[in-house]
Formats: structure tokens, sequence, C-alpha cells
């Protein structure tokens, strides 16, 4: 059995590297025009621009000026944190006396006031995030055939049953390549059991073959929602009350966290439906740990279990591996839930790292890797050749 961990460098060109985000997701919505979906791309997006250069903040300015969605990220996820926090604060000054609770309030309503516009941004960069790898989705259906996916296509082809592919990346080549092949469907693959049915309007359940391979997205991805509660023909509101029938529950099974949008399995050539999400939510946002230094697996709102599961499925997987490779992760010293999966699981030995970039082999690898001294930076298309 064998797992392969996969970074951006792995998708790369059909999708941009971490450093090339921002500038592609400001190509795609600038090209979209007058467009609306959860905000104004013709006019809250040029606004986001101008407000990241012109900003007081000297870290925004820079990370814009740097093109990093990272760091943008992560300044302003700073800003949302200190928010929540001060919330909290009036919660624990609620122990204390009326006094403390007021000054509490007073804080938290003044830090809210000015970081709103930091919190509004920050909604407009996750949506257009969001939009961009959906709608890139569904051109990946039309440009399957081009040249790009030669190298993914053929991992996809090498890649056995039992295997196991753990990625950090948020779009669905891999698994997309592992479809056309028979070894991937999207009712197993993901590592949880996703319920599927004929079409929004018929509950048929539908049977696709077991995947051969499994595809662990450990950030989220693509068209991934939180599942709902209740079956989509269940409203909680009618009926007597009392204790609610497992019948009018969602169709997956409770330890199921995420459904798929439709949209998603459209572009992926699949006309069926998640029964549990038959038709797109309205705003609710997509399971996605948007890149920051400060990420917060738990979610925002309140925690989702995927990514405890998800990740528990790594470890194993790497642990249990008889060999691993690692191609076109960098491993940030700044995501340390990564480091400290990579460095738990992985074995001296059992290892191999494709990265084309000797200081990210040296400085990031040199402690998972059996022989240090003979580090080789190779691309992934090196890595293939160099394979019988």
């Amino acid at each position: 059995m064998r797992t392969y961990v996969l970074g951006a460098g792995a998708s790369f060109p059909i999708y941009p590297l971490g450093g090339g985000l921002f500038q592609d997701i400001d190509d795609h919505i600038t090209q979209c025009g007058p467009f609306i979906h959860r905000f104004n791309y013709k006019t809250d997006w040029p606004s986001l621009k101008q407000w990241l250069a012109t900003n007081s903040n000297p870290l925004l300015r820079q990370a814009y000026s740097n093109g990093n969605i990272e760091q943008i990220f992560t300044v302003l996820d700073l800003a949302e944190g200190l928010v929540r926090e001060s919330l909290t604060n009036i919660l624990s000054a609620s122990k204390k006396d009326e006094a403390a609770v007021k000054a509490a309030e007073v804080d938290h309503g003044s830090l809210k006031n000015e970081i709103g516009e930091y919190r509004r941004q920050r909604k407009i960069l996750l949506w257009a995030m969001e939009a961009f790898f959906l709608d890139r989705h569904e051109d990946d259906s039309k440009n399957f055939n081009s040249g790009e996916w030669n190298d993914l296509r053929e991992l996809a082809v090498r890649l056995q049953a039992g295997d196991v592919v753990i990625t950090f990346n948020y779009d669905s080549t891999v698994e997309r390549v592992l479809l056309d092949l028979g070894k991937w469907s999207p009712s197993d693959g993901y590592g949880a059991e996703i319920v599927l049915q004929e079409n929004a309007y018929d509950d048929t359940p539908v049977a696709l073959p077991p995947s051969a391979v499994k595809v662990l997205h450990l950030h989220g991805a693509v068209g991934w929602y939180r599942k709902p509660i209740f079956s989509p023909s269940f409203n909680p509101n009618d009926g007597p009350g009392g204790a609610t029938p497992r019948t009018s529950l969602s169709r997956a099974p409770s330890e199921t966290a995420i459904a798929l949008d439709p949209l998603l399995l459209r572009g992926l050539g699949i006309h069926h439906v998640d029964a549990c999400l038959p038709s797109r939510p309205p705003s609710e946002p997509q399971i996605m740990l948007h890149p920051s230094f400060l990420k917060v697996y738990g979610g925002e709102s309140r925690p989702n279990p995927i990514f405890s599961r998800l990740w528990k499925d790594a470890l194993n997987a790497l642990k249990r591996a008889d060999e691993v490779t690692i191609i076109g992760y960098s491993l940030p010293s700044a995501d340390s839930a990564a480091w400290t999966l990579l460095h738990t699981g992985c074995k001296r030995g059992k290892t191999e790292v494709v990265n084309p970039s000797k200081s990210v082999l040296t400085n990031q690898y040199v402690h998972l890797i059996e022989n240090p001294t003979s580090l080789t930076p190779m691309s992934m298309r090196d890595w293939l050749d160099s394979k019988p």
C-alpha cells in the first residue's frame, strides 16, 4: 500500500502555485464582468483591491504588494479572531460584576466597528476564491484532454487499489483523472459515504462502483458543503412536536459531515445528485480552509467533524504505507498541523520527496529523508521519467 501527498505543484500548470493564486483569482473575477453572486464583481472586487493597496495597515499593503493571498488572509483572519475573542471576554466578565460586563461590551462594540471593514472585505475575498475554484472546475471538463493533464494522468495510471492520496489542494484534478480510469467515485472516494440519487426530483438511490483509491482533502475541497441535518423534503417546523423521526434526517450516515454541490458532480460528468443536497444551498460557505497561517480546523461558527476524521485517516494512511511519496508540497513552517502530520506519520527510508526547490528539500524535508546529502531537486515530470 502506497500513500501520496500532493501539494500545488502536483496540479500545476492546470492550477496556479500558491504564490500565483491571488493573481489568477483577480484575472478570473475581472474577466467575468458585471456579475453578481454574493458580491458585485464589477464594483466590490476593484474596491477590495483598492482597499488593500491603500490600507493604513502596512502588513496588508505589503501582503497585497507581494500578491500573496496567504499573507492577506492571515492579517484579515487575525482581525476576525480578535473580534470573536472580544465577544468571549463579555462572557468571562459576566462572572464578575455588571461594570465588568459593560466595559467588555464597550470594548467589543468599539473593536467590531473599527474592524468591520476587515470582516466585509474578508468575506468578499473568500467568496471570490470559492467562485474561482468552482468555475475552474467546470472549465476542467472542457480542457481535460489538453497536454497540461499528462503528468497527473500518468500518476493516476500508476496508482493501485488500496493506495491513498492525501492532498492539500482544493481542486478536483486528481479525482477527475482517477474517475476517468475507473479508480474513484464520489460515493466513497472522499473517505466518507455520500448517498446519491437520480436527480433533485427522483430520490431513487444510485450506486456507483467502489473506489479503489481514496482521496483525502485535508483543507476541504471545491463543491463541499456542510451536510444538512434534515432531508430536503422535511420541514422540522411542521407537524407535532416530540422526537424527530430517523427518516426525516439526511440520508447519509450520521458520521458523514459533507454534502456535494450538484455543480461539482456535473463538472465531473456525473448527472446524479447528492441525496442530502440535491439543490445548491443559497449562501452556505463551502468547506474550504482558505490559505492562511491561522487555519481554524474546527470551523468558524460551529465545529465540522470532517477535518478530525480526515486528518486521522491521513495519519493512519501514512503510518501503514510501505512507501510515501510527497509531490509538489513545500511544507510551509507556518502550517504546523501539516508539519506535525508528516513528521509523525512518515518514516525515514520509506519517504520520497519530489520537489524542484533545493531550499525546500534541505530546509523542510531534511529530517524525513534517509540520506539528506543526496537530495536531488526534481519536478513531477522528472520523477515520472525516473520510474520504470
